[in-house]
């Protein structure tokens, strides 16, 4: 298999069967898989996940007991690839679909990781200031390039 898509989701009834739908429809021609990891939500995402999981047989879902967290969820999902590549997208279509076949393909030139970069980030408010905060202690930390952005919507060579 070349690629899996893990998807972390979290109270997102509204939005992930639409996301699920347009990543086959993007990724059409490409061997692929998707791993749902349902991050402890209060809504029917867990239903609709585990519905649409039964539908279709390149779909993984997981069920945590809690919320843990987007980043343990991602490190949950990672456990589960079967993909030469995993990339890694929002449940909230913060992360175009259509823009994983770039990262494939920028992957495909011998990197281990590609990351995104925003031309735009639509987050809330609270969400862009901890992102800054996050980015600078990470800069100061561990010597990260100032010009090196550390976007969650990235993919990784296996």
């Amino acid at each position: 298999m070349k690629l899996s898509v893990i998807i972390p989701v979290f109270n997102a009834q509204a939005t992930i069967a639409e996301l699920v739908e347009q990543v086959f429809v993007d990724l059409k021609g490409i061997d692929f898989e998707i791993i749902l990891i349902n991050d402890g939500s209060q809504d029917k995402t867990e239903a609709i996940c585990d519905e649409i999981a039964a539908q279709r047989d390149r779909i993984k879902f997981i069920s945590l007991r809690r919320n843990f967290g987007e980043h343990n969820a991602v490190m949950c999902g990672l456990n589960f690839v079967g993909g030469e590549y995993a990339v890694i997208i929002d449940d909230d279509f913060q992360n175009p679909p259509s823009e994983i076949l770039k990262l494939l393909n920028a992957i495909e030139e011998g990197w281990d990781v590609v990351y995104s970069k925003y031309h735009v980030k639509n987050h809330h408010l609270v969400r862009n200031i901890l992102s800054a905060i996050n980015n600078s202690v990470t800069n100061f930390l561990m010597d990260k390039p100032s010009d090196l952005y550390l976007s969650s919507f990235k993919i990784i060579r296996k």
